[in-house]
């Protein structure tokens, strides 16, 4: 099974430790809600948080393009936000996006994404003004 694939179904599992054996060692992963963390003890804290923050997770990789030093994906995301974030509790949020993996040794050693995140946050119940706040920060 490739990488990403073995990646696409840790998550789905919500396995941590399985998520972390995808990633070397000193690993970055990039995310456009959670931002940038390197190494296996930050890249734990953000699953942990994702998984306390969200349920019913299906990430699905459509279309993937690999070779031994890198990989992008294709993917739709869906989850249901917990009561960890009361005021968009039981919201559900959909969105599509892209990733590219840089891979070393078998591993991730860079992961990074791209995907609406105005889509997302909308879904999430920000009003527009303070969307609008969120986004300007990205430029």
């Amino acid at each position: 099974m490739s990488i990403v694939r073995r990646f696409e179904a840790a998550f789905n599992r919500q396995d941590v430790d399985g998520l972390l054996a995808c990633f070397a060692p000193d690993a970055t992963y990039h995310d456009n809600f959670f931002g940038l963390h390197a190494g296996a003890p930050a890249l734990r804290g953000m699953f942990e948080r994702m998984f306390r923050e969200g349920r019913d997770y299906r990430w699905t990789m459509g279309l993937v393009v690999e070779t031994a030093t890198a990989a992008a994906a294709e993917w739709s995301f869906a989850y249901v936000v917990t009561d960890a974030l009361p005021r968009s509790a039981g919201r559900p949020v959909r969105f599509r996006g892209m990733s590219v993996f840089e891979l070393a040794g078998g591993r991730i050693a860079a992961y990074r994404e791209c995907f609406d995140t105005g889509v997302a946050l909308l879904q999430l119940g920000f009003e527009p003004e303070a969307l609008a706040k969120v986004l300007r920060k990205r430029i």
